[in-house]
């Protein structure tokens, strides 16, 4: 007898425990808290058992019960994670509906143990039995839920920005009509007896389950159609901004071929200069000297890295750099004759370049320096940029995320490094330090 009691409280303390991180895993992995785990975990023990007091209180029907649950979820969501509103309601349906469905699969089950299972005409006996083998059961479905979880967060996931209402009609309709649909089952199950028969609860039970498996695929539909449209919009901007690198190249070779001609010019003004000079004329010659500076200051280069391509780019972003007082350093040091494209070799500057600037400007915090540091280092066949800067913060498990409001537009710069960086069978690796960001680039050469 006392083993029964001890085995059916740790089921139930299991049970419990199960109960309790469903919920936060969805949150958490789905959403993200806006505020420190361990002051959600606290705040989600001290609520969580709200519904079951409003339910106790008000005496609502079993059918009924969903909806102080779900109101709890969605206001916690809306309080303390991330995302936006459709996004928590999508999460608050899909955890409601999970839920429900997982009930509807125990129900028979319960059903199905209280009236098969009699142990040597001892009703206590029998009575602690089917208590574990209902927590056992319920003990499985709930570890089924996590798993399909994280089958979902490993496989199809989707981005926690992700707002487009067609798609939340798409995941809501199906899975409220198939939870419908079993609860109206479940109201003639349980007014017609059917509960007291083997086969009224294997129909039961076989339609919980089929609604359960509904419901999955409905979300990994929903998540591979996100995915997909996703990358859609993300190869079409990344076209996008391949075209203004063009532009942007071809701007950058009119500059150096403006920088070739002013030093080839350059005897030409000193003849002119010398020869006002000569003549005495010093208001002249002082408008000479502020137009050849002026013409200067347009097409100067603040670094030398001994590819002319590449100190265009650097020496743009320098000039950026220092109006928006950030500390610029270069000793990166490039061979002239490589074998990455100028093009190529712009894209990836200028992106990594404008990265560590947008994460330079986001430091609202005086005591974090605004720096920016570039080197590089030849080994052999390879060549490895290192682009040091300040940022607000850390990255955790290299995941770079954004609080840009546009969604798509986040990762088009390190995807346009990725894809030049594996066209040159090289790679990126990024490292992160509190309010440091690295990224290491290779290429071979």
């Amino acid at each position: 007898m006392l083993v029964f009691s001890v085995i059916k409280n740790l089921l139930f303390f299991d049970s419990c425990i199960l109960n309790f991180f469903i919920p936060y895993i969805l949150l958490e992995k789905f959403l993200r808290f806006k505020v420190k785990s361990q002051y959600v975990i606290i705040l989600m023990l001290i609520t969580c058992n709200i519904p079951f007091l409003i339910v106790s209180k008000f005496n609502i029907e079993s059918v009924y019960q969903w909806i102080p649950t779900a109101i709890w979820i969605f206001m916690f969501s809306l309080i303390f994670c991330k995302g936006t509103y459709l996004k928590k309601i999508i999460i608050t349906i899909a955890y409601v509906c999970f839920n429900e469905l997982i009930q509807y699969v125990t129900i028979p089950v319960t059903y199905m143990t209280d009236y098969y299972i009699i142990i040597a005409n001892s009703f206590y006996k029998a009575e602690q039995v089917r208590a574990i083998i209902n927590y056992i059961f319920l003990i499985i479905l709930q570890l089924l839920y996590l798993l399909i979880l994280n089958f979902i967060v490993k496989n199809h996931y989707f981005d926690y920005k992700f707002k487009n209402f067609k798609y939340t009609i798409f995941f809501v309709v199906p899975n409220v009509f198939i939870v419908s649909l079993i609860c109206e089952y479940f109201k003639l199950y349980y007014k017609n007896n059917m509960r007291n028969y083997l086969l009224g609860n294997i129909k039961m039970l076989g339609f919980a389950f089929t609604g359960l498996i509904c419901a999955v695929f409905t979300v990994i539909t929903l998540a591979k159609i996100a995915q997909e449209t996703i990358i859609r919009e993300r190869e079409l901007l990344l076209k996008q901004q391949f075209s203004i690198q063009t532009q942007h190249y071809k701007d950058l070779q009119v500059q150096i071929k403006n920088t070739r001609t002013f030093r080839h010019d350059i005897n030409n003004h000193l003849i002119c200069i010398k020869n006002l000079l000569l003549q005495g004329d010093i208001k002249s010659t002082e408008n000479y000297l502020k137009k050849i500076t002026r013409s200067l200051e347009k097409i100067s280069l603040r670094v030398s890295t001994g590819n002319s391509f590449a100190d265009a780019v650097i020496s743009e972003k320098y000039n950026i750099s220092i109006d928006k007082g950030i500390d610029f350093k270069c000793d990166a040091k490039i061979p002239n004759k490589i074998k990455i494209d100028p093009f190529d070799l712009c894209i990836v500057l200028g992106n990594a370049l404008d990265n560590a600037i947008e994460a330079c400007e986001k430091i609202t915090d005086n005591s974090i320096k605004k720096y920016i540091y570039i080197t590089s280092t030849i080994n052999k066949s390879f060549i490895v940029f290192e682009i040091k800067n300040s940022m607000k913060g850390y990255i955790k498990e290299k995941h770079i995320s954004t609080d840009k409001g546009d969604y798509v537009n986040h990762g088009i710069g390190m995807m346009s490094i990725q894809s030049i960086a594996d066209k040159y069978l090289g790679t990126t690796y990024i490292e992160s330090r509190e309010n440091m960001f690295i990224l290491n680039i290779m290429f071979q050469i």
